[in-house]
C-alpha cells in the first residue's frame, strides 16, 4: 500500500470498485450464457440440469480471474491517485444508487422474488465456508507447495459433479414436490465418473507440470476425491429434501452454492490431511 492516507485510499477504492464491477460484469455475462444454454438444450432436446450447471461452475472461476484481473490493472496503473479516487468513488456510488431500482424490479419478478427474499443466507454461508478453505489452502501452501496445484482439480470436478446432482434432484422437487429417490442411479455413475474423470485432468497437468509426486500421493488423491464425491452426493439429497423444512425454499437457491463451498472444504481439507499423514510416515517424496 502505497504510503499517505491518499494512497491508502486509493489502493482500497480500486479493490472495492474492482470488486463490484467484475461481480457485475460476471453475473451478466454467466447469466446471458445460461440462459442460451437452457434454451439451446430445450431445442435440441437436452436436459440442461446436465450441461448449465458444470458450465457455470467451471467457467465462473476462470471468467471472474480473468475480468477481475483486467479491470485492477486498468484502474490500478493510472497514475494520478486523485483521478483513481474519482474513478473508483464514481464506480462504487454508481452500483449503490442502482440498488433500489434492480431490487424494486427483481420484487415485481414473480420468478425473481424468491432469490431475492432467500438467496442471501446460502451465498453468505458459503462465503464464510470458502473463507475456511483459504486458510486451509494457506497452510498446505506453506508445507507443501507442490500440493497446492492439485486442489483445483480435486476442489472443481468434486463440485461439478455434486452440482450435477443437486439441479437434477431440485428439478424434480420443484416438478413432483418430493425427492425423486430413484436418482441414485445418477448417483452411482458419477461417482463412477471420479476416478476417470481425474485421471483425465491429472494427465493434462503432467503435461504442463511433469513433477512426480509419488504413487503414495496418488493414491491417496483418488481415494480423497471418492471421500468427497461420496459425501457430497449424499448432502445433495439431504440439502433438496430439508426444502419442506425451509418453508418450501426452492432447493436451487441453497443446495448448489452449499455444495460446491463444502466440496472445496472437503477436497482441501482431505488432500491436506492425507499429505500430512503420508509425510508422517515418510511416503511423501515429491520430485523423486
Amino acid at each position: 500500500i502505497s504510503s499517505g492516507s491518499s494512497g491508502i485510499n486509493a489502493e482500497y477504492g480500486v479493490l472495492f470498485a474492482t470488486g463490484l464491477i467484475t461481480a457485475s460484469l460476471v453475473s451478466v455475462l454467466l447469466g446471458g450464457m445460461m440462459c442460451l444454454i437452457v434454451l439451446g438444450s430445450a431445442h435440441y432436446r437436452f436436459n440442461p440440469d446436465n450441461i448449465a450447471t458444470p458450465i457455470a461452475a467451471s467457467l465462473g472461476d476462470s471468467i471472474t480471474l480473468g475480468i477481475l484481473s483486467i479491470v485492477g490493472s486498468l484502474i490500478f496503473h493510472i497514475s494520478e491517485n486523485h483521478i483513481k479516487i474519482a474513478l473508483c468513488s464514481s464506480a462504487i456510488g454508481f452500483f449503490i444508487l442502482i440498488i433500489p431500482p434492480l431490487l424494486l424490479y427483481s420484487w415485481r419478478n414473480r420468478y425473481a422474488r424468491p432469490a431475492v427474499l432467500q438467496g442471501w443466507i446460502p451465498i453468505l454461508m458459503a462465503m464464510l465456508i470458502s473463507s475456511g478453505v483459504g486458510i486451509i489452502m494457506g497452510r498446505v501452501a506453506e508445507s507443501y507447495q507442490s500440493v497446492v496445484a492439485f486442489l483445483p482439480i480435486i476442489n472443481g470436478i468434486g463440485g461439478n459433479l455434486a452440482a450435477i446432482q443437486a439441479s437434477r434432484l431440485s428439478t424434480s422437487y420443484n416438478l413432483h414436490g418430493r425427492t425423486d429417490l430413484s436418482e441414485y442411479k445418477t448417483s452411482l455413475f458419477l461417482l463412477l465418473l471420479t476416478i476417470p474423470g481425474h485421471g483425465v485432468f491429472l494427465g493434462v497437468k503432467s503435461l504442463v507440470d511433469p513433477t512426480n509426486m509419488g504413487a503414495p500421493f496418488y493414491v491417496a488423491f483418488f481415494g480423497s476425491a471418492l471421500i468427497q464425491v461420496s459425501v457430497l452426493l449424499g448432502m445433495s439429497y439431504i440439502l433438496v429434501s430439508l426444502s419442506p423444512y425451509l418453508r418450501n425454499m426452492d432447493p436451487d437457491l441453497y443446495s448448489i452454492p452449499l455444495l460446491t463451498a463444502l466440496g472445496d472444504f472437503l477436497g482441501t481439507a482431505l488432500l491436506a490431511l492425507s499429505t500430512v499423514i503420508l509425510d508422517g510416515a515418510g511416503l511423501f517424496t515429491p520430485g523423486d
